[in-house]
């Protein structure tokens, strides 16, 4: 009779359960049963998400390491309940280092969820015009455990960069969103899929980041230029002094080459020839014709033939100031064409 009574009273806990637990998954939206059920499909099992983003901040952009760090909000727009695509994402090109826990909402009719992100971003920068460099960042933004016969990406209008991102050096702008598929050409070893290669739903934002002045170029080769001049300056000195017509040809050779070092330390391993590197090397190659030509006006004031040493001298420092003039300029019309 008491075993009857246990029985009896288990099975009206069970109904009054049965009962409340739908109500309350109703208020909770982090719950399956607060998804919006029904879904609006492309295919049997193909989900449409609106994507979009707002960019907070971005730093460390650094061209040597191939990298920067970036700061946004990231926000999904879907229907059913077959995916959660705030709980998949990935970045396609970086790693996140940090993320906020998610909530989805109802809105009208469409399942909601918002997650801040934190992360590192690895990309190629095309260092070939620096220092008047420009870039296009990309925020690639993938589904990590559903393909694209499952899910697909469709770019929010929404998406926008905060106006307090700002770039050292460069004028940063928004590009126009996309969303594309990526196939990758391998199956991962899975012999068993029937397939050669596979595809996922990337959203990709690009972001511009454009110089806008010759500054940058100003304070790389301000210390270029003066030993350029200081080389030519040499040939106002009679070339038997031999102290400060050559000191002054090798100081400032000396100072062109360590230029060099500080380009190369600004920049990524490369097999181009950077407009920098250009722009040095004429330097360097006007510095080393100064001290060649005092070499042989120096000759020519062994030999006693002190005036033709003396025309020399002018006619080098008119000849090399003006071709070195002309050079840097061809260099940096091939650069705007």
């Amino acid at each position: 009779m008491i075993f009857r009574r246990f029985l009896a009273f288990l099975s009206l806990v069970g109904l009054v359960l049965a009962t409340a637990l739908p109500g309350l998954a109703q208020t909770n939206g982090t719950t399956e049963g607060a998804l919006v059920a029904d879904a609006v499909t492309l295919g049997d099992s193909l989900t449409e998400v609106q994507t979009g983003i707002y960019v907070l901040r971005l730093t460390n952009v650094s061209p040597r390491d191939g990298s920067f760090d970036v700061d946004f909000w990231i926000w999904f727009r879907w229907q059913g309940t077959d995916v959660r695509p705030d709980q998949t994402f990935e970045l396609a090109n970086g790693v996140i280092s940090n993320r906020s826990d998610t909530e989805v909402l109802n809105d009208n009719g469409f399942n909601y969820a918002t997650v801040r992100v934190q992360g590192t971003i690895y990309q190629q920068f095309d260092v070939r015009e620096f220092p008047l460099d420009n870039h296009v960042l990309t925020i690639d933004i993938e589904d990590a455990q559903y393909d694209a016969s499952n899910l697909v990406y469709v770019p929010d209008a929404s998406t926008a960069l905060d106006p307090t991102v700002e770039v050292a050096g460069w004028q940063v702008g928004l590009g126009r969103p996309s969303a594309a598929n990526h196939v990758y050409p391998t199956n991962y070893g899975l012999q068993g899929s029937g397939v050669a290669e596979s595809a996922y739903s990337r959203f990709s934002v690009p972001i511009t980041l454009e110089r806008t002045s010759f500054a940058p170029l100003f304070k790389l080769f301000w210390i270029s230029f003066l030993a350029v001049v200081l080389g030519l300056l040499a040939f106002k000195v009679k070339s038997d002094d031999l102290d400060a017509r050559f000191g002054m040809g090798v100081g400032s050779i000396f100072a062109a080459s360590a230029n060099a070092f500080v380009i190369s330390d600004s920049l990524p391993e490369t097999t181009h020839i950077t407009l920098a590197e250009q722009i040095n090397l004429i330097a360097v190659g006007a510095i080393f014709l100064t001290v060649f030509i005092s070499i042989w006006s120096l000759r020519l004031r062994y030999v006693e033939r002190d005036e033709a040493s003396v025309t020399l001298d002018n006619w080098s420092l008119v000849i090399i100031g003006v071709g070195y003039v002309l050079l840097n300029a061809v260099v940096l019309l091939l650069h705007f064409v």
